[in-house]
């Protein structure tokens, strides 16, 4: 699997159950049935994403390094981190799949 870290959050991204990209507000979305469970931006460090998250499970995120409530959407739960030097994949991969949990029809959920 690819070292860059957009190249690796997009595959991610893009392996849930009935994911698609559509670049919005200048940069890509991922959508299941048309509901954003995460993104991928710009911040001052680099590359960044964002991932749907319970307010709960925002909390949480919000003690480990790198992580902050998304711009726009941090007070529904919404975090955001900060690709570096040392990404924790495992996490990033789990939150990946919360996201999209969190998304999609529950149909679709109980299926995936």
């Amino acid at each position: 699997m690819s070292n860059d870290p957009y190249t690796r959050f997009r595959a991610l991204c893009l392996a849930m159950p009935a994911a698609e990209e559509l670049v919005t507000w200048g940069h890509p979305t991922y959508r299941v049935k048309n509901k954003i469970f995460a993104s991928l931006g710009a911040s001052e460090a680099g590359v960044s994403m964002s991932v749907k998250a319970t307010k709960d499970e925002q909390a949480e995120l919000l003690k480990l390094p790198g992580w902050q409530p998304a711009h726009y959407v941090g007070q529904h739960g919404w975090c955001r981190y900060d690709f570096g030097d040392h990404d924790d994949w495992a996490l990033l991969e789990a939150r990946v799949r919360r996201a999209w949990a969190l998304t999609a029809p529950k149909r679709l959920v109980n299926v995936g």
